[in-house]
């Protein structure tokens, strides 16, 4: 069997954020096709992930690094390149020069993101497959609109700096793979090239326990890593905007943010009645089986929403907006989009007093996750990517 590299910029295990899902789930099926090493970044070292990768790698190389180098890095492309800053806070000499070692005893190297791709992106003579995952100039493009004061520059100064790094990756890998038709289309508008971009989903895993729908069940859920921007931003914008016009219907309504890693801002939140911020817990699952409605208000991001396929697979009422709905082509009625803040607390209040509708909402929901992203369908797709076929 051939043998592959992948190079992943973070531990893909444990499963806490939508990125490392990603890496997860392609080593996973990537090893049904080629042996697998697995090289990654990380400044927490866990001995649980070298146990629960090496179930699909023959041998999982992780580089443990200091907190600050990463910033470091970040301080040094400012001002000695143009590379985003997301690529300069994961390079390191030492991977490089392991990469440049030991590339040769490969048939293909597998890059998870842009933020590894540098490291093989001048090689020739090997197979070099590139998954964007989402496109993350999109993302700043919206973020850069959102923020204020030194954030804001940052997001201005990266943006431009990815817009320019996608398009030469492009150029540089063999093949390269995304999450998502709308992220897909973003990076292409600028491309003046000949290649594509296949678009490849996440799967997601079927349970046989499902959201019941009880009546008088008043519980909103907010699902995701709490430190990430576009989940911060999404839960202030809830708190401030939909859950005070719901309350005034619903006084009984209670809302939870559930997610490891809350940032300050996400703290502060709990100090609104019956707003509750969880931080880790060990089952996501259990909320999402008991919460009456799935919010997702997100206001920026990109990439397609793991927690919103998380919740529609356990046929949850999922409510969000048109970019929380990016990459997730629904047509009949398996999720509610609403932008407008008043128009998004209208449906919720009106869904909290109607557990039939919720209930037909999720039966929807879990027949499109069953149809587009089983395991299966979703392996089919990547092994005709990876093999040509």
């Amino acid at each position: 069997m051939k043998k592959i590299l992948v190079m992943s910029s973070r531990a893909p295990y444990p499963l806490h954020s939508g990125g490392a899902i990603r890496t997860y789930q392609v080593i996973k099926l990537l090893s049904r096709i080629y042996t697998v090493d697995l090289v990654y970044i990380t400044d927490d070292l866990k001995d649980e992930t070298v146990s629960e990768m090496g179930r699909f790698c023959r041998e999982v190389i992780p580089f443990p690094v200091r907190k600050m180098d990463y910033y470091l890095n970040v301080c040094k492309g400012l001002i000695s390149n143009t590379l985003p800053l997301q690529v300069n806070y994961f390079y390191f000499d030492k991977v490089q020069s392991w990469v440049d070692r030991n590339i040769h005893k490969y048939d293909g190297v597998f890059c998870n993101n842009i933020r590894t791709a540098e490291y093989v992106r001048n090689k020739k003579g090997i197979t070099k497959w590139l998954d964007f995952v989402d496109a993350i100039s999109m993302n700043y493009e919206k973020a850069k609109k959102q923020e204020t004061g030194l954030w804001r520059w940052l997001y201005k100064v990266d943006f431009t700096r990815c817009r320019r790094y996608e398009q030469m990756v492009l150029n540089a890998f063999t093949k390269c793979m995304i999450i998502s038709e709308v992220d897909r289309d973003y990076i292409l508008s600028k491309y003046k090239g000949e290649k594509d971009i296949t678009v490849i989903g996440n799967y997601v895993d079927i349970s046989e326990k499902v959201n019941l729908h009880k009546k008088n069940n008043y519980q909103l859920l907010f699902v995701g890593r709490m430190d990430y921007e576009p989940n911060v931003t999404a839960v202030n914008y809830f708190v401030e905007n939909v859950y005070p016009l719901v309350e005034n219907e619903i006084p009984e309504v209670i809302f939870y943010i559930v997610g490891i890693s809350p940032s300050v801002a996400v703290k502060k939140l709990a100090r609104v009645d019956k707003v509750v911020v969880t931080g880790f817990v060990e089952d996501v699952a259990i909320y999402m089986r008991e919460s009456a409605i799935f919010v997702a208000p997100m206001r920026s991001g990109a990439g397609v929403q793991n927690k919103i396929l998380q919740a529609m697979s356990i046929e949850g009422c999922v409510i969000t907006t048109t970019i929380g709905r990016e990459g997730i082509e629904v047509c009949h009625d398996e999720l509610i989009v609403a932008d407008d803040p008043v128009i998004m607390a209208r449906q919720i209040v009106l869904l909290l007093r109607d557990s039939e509708k919720r209930k037909i909402i999720g039966k929807n929901a879990r027949r499109y996750i069953e149809n587009h992203l089983s395991e299966e369908v979703i392996y089919s797709k990547l092994r005709s990517f990876i093999l040509d076929e």
